[in-house]
């Protein structure tokens, strides 16, 4: 679990709270959230005498470490690490869990089959009228569009940008197609209030969609979230967020729902532009040359066509 763990952990809520208060801490403080930050997941298993020893400092001043960085104490700072811990074995533990021996090839296809069309018809049921109505609204109205999606939801990102790169001026992009994270960060340093960033996570919460969604937050760019539930840590920097079941027996995350939502908004922008019949035409000219050129056309090369022949020409 060492090298999975420890970047999730690293990323965790302890983590940013130590982030943050770390310039202020005292010099025995900042020995415990060095062991903390380089050994997470042993830390979490600490009693407070065996952190406070193992940092050679006192259980008091490993209580008031706790509380320096906004915990109630140490059992609160412990209770959130072992959660994170938690959380971060949460699929394989649901793998274990979910283990049907007797259960055929085509018994668990059918079911996880059935386990989607619930999460889509959840999806659609708790849909919100008026975050989708805001949402739609931010996509016309950004200059650009910046999308971004880590693990399954890179997949879900990239199915966005294609439905909504016609219909929103060509200035839709995905981040990190090539460079990750730090590709991504040089193209959000650009984005300011007129620009719109879309963010797609779900458990356990790519720690660099976090990273991204504050560094969108800072430029102070309009920030749609596509994530499971109003407690996903991206939640708090939306303008609007949509929420899509993702639940999975056997496996991490389904993403069917969330494919679905993405077709869904792009369908939805289609319906707002008033020119969308236009593009669509144009974009099925490439497969019926013609198409596009309308009713009368051939009419009308036929007359120029005339006009340009000299006389005796048949």
């Amino acid at each position: 679990m060492a090298g999975t763990s420890l970047r999730a952990m690293y990323y965790s809520d302890t983590a940013n709270r130590i982030a943050h208060a770390y310039a202020l801490l005292s010099k025995s403080h900042k020995k415990i959230a060095d062991f903390v930050l380089g050994a997470p997941a042993e830390a979490a298993m600490m009693t407070i005498d065996e952190l406070a020893k193992a940092c050679l400092v006192s259980n008091a001043t490993a209580n008031r470490f706790a509380k320096a960085i906004g915990f109630d104490g140490f059992a609160d700072f412990r209770a959130r690490q072992i959660e994170a811990i938690k959380q971060t074995l949460a699929p394989v533990e649901k793998l274990k869990a979910g283990r049907d021996g007797s259960a055929s090839s085509f018994d668990i296809i059918s079911d996880s089959i059935r386990h989607d069309l619930e999460n889509l018809e959840k999806t659609r049921e708790t849909l919100a009228p008026e975050s989708c109505g805001k949402a739609v609204d931010l996509i016309l109205a950004a200059e650009r569009i910046f999308i971004f999606g880590s693990g399954i939801s890179y997949y879900i990102a990239g199915i966005l940008t294609h439905g909504l790169e016609p219909f929103c001026r060509g200035n839709v992009s995905m981040m990190g197609t090539t460079g990750g994270v730090n590709s991504a960060l040089r193209r959000l340093v650009h984005a300011g209030e007129r620009d719109l960033a879309i963010f797609i996570s779900f458990p356990r919460y790519a720690p660099d969609t976090l990273e991204l969604v504050e560094a969108a937050r800072r430029q102070g760019a309009r920030i749609l979230c596509i994530t499971d539930r109003p407690t996903s840590p991206l939640a708090r920097y939306a303008d609007v967020a949509l929420y899509v079941q993702a639940e999975r027996r056997l496996l991490p995350n389904s993403a069917t729902a969330a494919f679905a939502l993405a077709d869904g908004l792009a369908a939805a922008v289609a319906n707002r532009r008033r020119e969308g019949v236009d593009i669509q035409m144009r974009l099925a000219a490439r497969y019926l040359p013609g198409l596009a050129e309308g009713p009368g056309e051939d009419a009308k090369r036929e007359r120029a066509g005339k006009k340009r022949r000299k006389p005796g020409e048949l």
